[in-house]
């Protein structure tokens, strides 16, 4: 029969055993489900890739991963949601907009850039000026040299999504680096744009280089770094003497307070999400580019974006309606 002492001192060890196996375990993060928000409604281009991503990012961590669609007012509603989860197992996946321009058009939002941590890029949208086969555009230089450019009184008229969308942005910035006045009629989205464009009623749009090269538009110039690999006739904007870039970009944002050991898995586990084939077949289908970035570099281009598109914003007077 043990002593008292040696008794004491198993039961210590055992404790201290126990310890150390409480804490090896501590970050053994996810512990439960996890939930993904979107800022954008169910089947959309966003909803689907977060849908594919989910279900990929489940496999690679052990555990269920939930979409929930918290759309409405830009993404701002799901990224307000997210810069207030403090559950450590609520993150977004989605267009970096809420953070970048939303926070220049709207500065009563209750979030703030510092509330998130961008922890990778995933996708990037392009788009293009197009005109249609029938329009009097046949090129950038025909657009600027508009009578209507140089009137500001009246703008040449183009189609695009509601004020600050990407694709308005991109035309604010044409505008302000060529001296083109430009006239904004706004659409709900690339659909309804397609049909004004087909039936006359609109000469040139801005709208996502998958919708122009399926709907057979002509595409004066893109807003892309350089010629896109699905588009190789298609000159950039910057090609022809008007340096805007002007894309959708995002991917997976957590909020600030998740510990650096559950960023770690994540980090570790996005990268191998973006080469899966769930995820790639899933942005083929809705005309997105697969650009894979690591945090630091994600991080870096949040902030880039975030500050070109102040001044964009800020020069052109530009308030959410």
């Amino acid at each position: 029969m043990p002593s008292k002492f040696t008794l004491s001192r198993r039961l210590g060890l055992l404790a201290v055993a126990g310890g150390v196996f409480f804490a090896g375990t501590a970050w053994a993060w996810p512990t439960r489900q996890v939930q993904l928000l979107v800022g954008f409604p169910a089947g959309g281009s966003a909803d689907v890739l977060a849908r594919a991503f989910g279900e990929a990012l489940s496999r690679q961590l052990g555990q269920a991963v939930l979409v929930v669609n918290r759309d409405g007012a830009g993404g701002t509603i799901a990224a307000g949601a997210l810069a207030k989860a403090e559950d450590g197992h609520t993150l977004m996946f989605g267009p970096a907009g809420p953070l970048v321009q939303q926070l220049h058009l709207n500065p009563g939002l209750p979030y703030k850039p510092t509330d998130f941590v961008g922890v990778c890029q995933t996708f990037v949208n392009n788009y293009a000026l197009v005109a249609a086969p029938s329009s009097k555009y046949r090129s950038v230089r025909d657009v600027i040299d508009d009578p209507d450019a140089r009137n500001p009184a009246a703008g040449v008229p183009y189609g695009a999504g509601g004020v600050g969308t990407m694709p308005h942005l991109g035309v604010v910035q044409f505008s302000q680096r060529s001296g083109a006045a430009m006239r904004l009629i706004p659409y709900r989205g690339d659909p309804p744009i397609a049909l004004a464009l087909k039936s006359g009623d609109l000469q040139l749009a801005t709208v996502s280089v998958g919708m122009a090269r399926a709907q057979g538009f002509r595409i004066l110039g893109t807003f892309s770094p350089a010629r896109l690999a699905e588009a190789p006739d298609a000159p950039t904007m910057t090609e022809q003497g008007v340096p805007v870039v002007a894309q959708v970009f995002g991917g997976l944002f957590a909020p600030r307070a998740l510990p650096a050991d559950a960023l770690k898995t994540l980090q570790s586990a996005c990268a191998e999400v973006v080469r899966g084939e769930r995820y790639l077949g899933a942005a083929r289908s809705s005309q997105q580019e697969t650009v894979y970035r690591d945090a630091p570099a994600f991080t870096q281009a949040l902030n880039a974006e975030h500050a070109n598109l102040g001044e964009v914003i800020r020069r052109a007077n530009l308030k959410d309606n």
